[in-house]
């Protein structure tokens, strides 16, 4: 897939959504001193913490769970010496080079090597177990003598910081795949997720983990949004009464209605495969063109609003302008549609654009989440780039109440509505349910029309 960049190092150092890591260490006289029982070691850092990724990795194919779990709980709660010498001696090698941060690397990984097996055999018991004695904090001091000791600090560490609250949470959503309550960001961790496995500083497990749990989310939000849209127009509604999957109530119905209804003789779809096959061999100018006609001239009714239209032709005006005479590239139009989808949502700071809040807050916000649609369909890529945005915007506003981001919170159903109706193994079809015949009809009642939801090839989730 083509590179997302999104920001320089500096820019994301000094953002309030994506703050610098730091580690959170206790106070000096706390800490334990060297000890002297090791000895100099020949092996490097990378080397150790290879050969305790191995170890775990041959366990968890040759050794039942139980007996896995109890080596992590012996090693790193425990702190009881291995008897295997080569472990022992990368053990003292990562404590010789005395880093908390590659501690938490080495830490992290062999977590999340466990819980990738233990998820995919569905024993998610066992992956709370993980957490649960990890987070123990009962367990008595080590003994001075105890080689592993300084083990024990940088756990302690480990459970202030980012990374464990995303081990948690991650954790928690398999517990019957119900989302936390706790706090109004928690409906959208596939965003979140999103930044998760996007981040190439966490550990290639993580990522994986990460990605494989924002992709089932999403396809359980997408399963339970057709079954509601199904079931909700059924004459037995009120015996089903089947769990509404958004924030708008029944309002999630007119909703997705209206954006069926409003894409003229075309759907949304139809549209972006003519705009791409009109875009075939042609300049970067006139791709530039092609696509202010494809957002705004073909007669959506929710597109007819000059003030942002003049802001966003502007925008892309002066987006390239060298690249004019090019023949347009594939990662020429990949970064244009990002670089629109980032002016409508998220500056690198984190804050959101003028343009988001001009939609969020004075205009239509269904406005916003249809030009993103239009974005996504002609540029499929863009759609992780989109999912980073939307974290940073979430980020950005973690610390503000449910009411105080209900503007916010209500783009994101829209966004997230709009996106599943259009995704790629689902169709949505709008059936006008009246008696009388199209021609008679000026203006279609969408009171009058049912919604038809038809899933191809569902991706199977955990229950």
């Amino acid at each position: 897939m083509p590179s997302q960049h999104f920001s320089s190092q500096s820019e994301t150092t000094e953002s309030k959504v994506l703050p610098a890591l730091t580690n959170n260490v206790l106070p000096e006289d706390l800490a334990p001193q060297p000890t002297a029982q090791l000895q100099k070691s020949a092996l490097t850092v990378s080397a150790a913490q290879d050969i305790i990724y191995k170890f775990f990795i041959y366990h968890i194919k040759n050794s039942a769970s139980e007996v896995v779990l109890q080596q992590f709980h012996n090693i790193f709660i425990q702190l009881i010496p291995p008897a295997n010498p080569t472990l022992i001696q990368a053990l003292d090698t990562i404590i010789q080079f005395d880093s908390q941060l590659e501690f938490n690397y080495l830490f992290k990984r062999c977590i999340y090597i466990l819980l990738n097996n233990w998820v995919t055999q569905k024993q998610y018991q066992l992956a709370r177990d993980l957490i649960n004695i990890i987070s123990d904090r009962t367990l008595r001091e080590p003994h001075p003598d105890n080689c592993l000791k300084i083990l024990r600090v940088w756990l302690t560490n480990f459970l202030s910081s980012k990374d464990y609250e995303e081990l948690k949470l991650f954790v928690l959503k398999y517990d019957d795949y119900q989302p936390l309550q706790n706090h109004w960001t928690s409906r959208y961790q596939p965003y979140l997720l999103a930044a998760q496995y996007l981040d190439a500083n966490n550990t290639p497990e993580e990522r994986q983990a990460a990605r494989l749990l924002s992709q089932q989310l999403k396809e359980k939000y997408k399963f339970d949004l057709a079954m509601y849209t199904s079931r909700s127009q059924s004459a037995t509604s009120q015996l089903n009464n089947y769990h509404n999957p958004t924030l708008l109530g029944d309002e999630a119905l007119r909703l997705i209605k209206i954006i069926l209804v409003n894409r003229g003789s075309l759907s949304y779809r139809s549209l972006a495969n003519i705009f791409l096959r009109e875009t075939q061999n042609i300049t970067y100018k006139q791709f530039k063109d092609y696509l202010i006609k494809y957002l705004f001239n073909y007669q959506s009714q929710l597109l007819r609003t000059d003030i942002y239209q003049v802001r966003i032709i502007n925008i892309l005006d002066t987006f390239h302008p060298e690249n004019d005479g090019d023949t347009l590239s594939t990662g020429l139009q990949l970064r244009t549609c990002n670089y629109l989808i980032k002016c409508l949502t998220v500056e690198n700071s984190g804050k959101p654009t003028a343009l988001f809040l001009l939609f969020a807050t004075q205009l239509n916000p269904l406005t916003l989440a249809i030009l993103i649609l239009k974005f996504i369909l002609i540029s499929p890529h863009s759609r992780t780039y989109l999912e980073l945005c939307c974290a940073r915007l979430i980020q950005y506003y973690q610390d503000d109440s449910a009411t105080e981001c209900e503007w916010l919170i209500n783009f994101l159903e829209l966004s997230q509505i709009a996106l599943t109706i259009y995704g790629d193994n689902v169709q949505y079809n709008l059936v006008n349910m009246s008696d009388k015949p199209e021609e008679e009809q000026l203006l279609i009642d969408i009171n009058n029309c049912r919604i038809f939801s038809q899933h191809k090839q569902i991706t199977k989730y955990q229950e």
